[in-house]
């Protein structure tokens, strides 16, 4: 047997659901093989002569990944996680519908990603139709998702100009979040007052986690407006000018939203 075929084949038993009933289910019988090759015939018979054994890592396998469903959230987004266990959703079958959506897969370390899969995955779900609040603040900590998984992309300072960091995302939220932010014990627990909100999410420095703070729509428009580095009177030109930009830029720059000129 070659070994990388054997592993490969290995990998696809994990992940492949039908390939494990017709194993589990072959009882020693070996026509179920007959359309296979000839080579990948040879490894799943050796398989299917260890079939508890195989069954035990299948199952531990899966186990394993329904779990890191769970763990994903709790890691990337342990505010959506609170709210929808507050709402009594199923989990451990919401993560088998998504797992199985992705064959199985594994996203190994690869946490953040795997919990950006999982956020954009929930915002779909039918069982959020009634909970706009929660696809709400999904949306929010799907930023902050970002906001870690972007901290590699670095952009290299423009001197003389003003320009976004890597270290903030910012969040128009469409109900008025900061009550649950403010008591999380509330989390997807009754509706909240539409409002629009400008939420930044910041790094205070690089040793600390997230933090959550609410901005003006003056400083939310300058900071879109900083998609590109500028210049004071380029920013001026493209938002209403109001004399208090400096100190809204200079707030901006104290959360580490926004890098500015020396």
């Amino acid at each position: 047997m070659d070994a990388e075929q054997v592993w490969k084949l290995w990998r696809r038993l994990l992940r492949d659901e039908t390939l494990q009933q017709q194993l589990f289910q072959a009882q020693g019988a070996t026509q179920w093989l007959q359309h296979f090759p000839e080579d990948e015939r040879t490894i799943l018979q050796a398989y299917a002569g260890q079939f508890d054994r195989v069954k035990w890592f299948v199952e531990n396998y899966q186990f394993r990944l329904v779990n890191s469903f769970t763990n994903a959230l709790e890691t990337g987004a342990p505010l959506t996680l609170r709210a929808l266990i507050n709402i009594g959703l199923d989990l451990p079958t919401l993560s088998r519908t998504f797992l199985r959506e992705h064959d199985w897969f594994d996203f190994g370390p690869r946490v953040y990603g795997y919990c950006d899969a999982v956020l954009e995955f929930l915002l779909e779900r039918q069982e959020l139709a009634d909970h706009p609040e929660i696809r709400d603040l999904i949306g929010l900590e799907r930023e902050c998702v970002h906001l870690y998984t972007g901290l590699m992309d670095v952009a290299v300072p423009v001197p003389g100009r003003y320009q976004r960091t890597a270290q903030a995302r910012l969040h128009h939220s469409r109900f008025a979040l900061s009550h649950w932010l403010r008591d999380k014990t509330q989390l997807g627990r009754g509706p909240l007052e539409p409002a629009c909100q400008h939420i930044l999410v910041y790094l205070p420095n690089p040793e600390a986690r997230h933090k959550f703070t609410l901005i003006s729509p003056q400083a939310a428009r300058l900071y879109a407006d900083l998609e590109q580095p500028r210049l004071l009177e380029d920013l001026a030109s493209h938002v209403p000018h109001n004399g208090d930009d400096l100190a809204v830029l200079g707030k901006l720059h104290q959360l580490n939203a926004i890098r500015m000129p020396a």
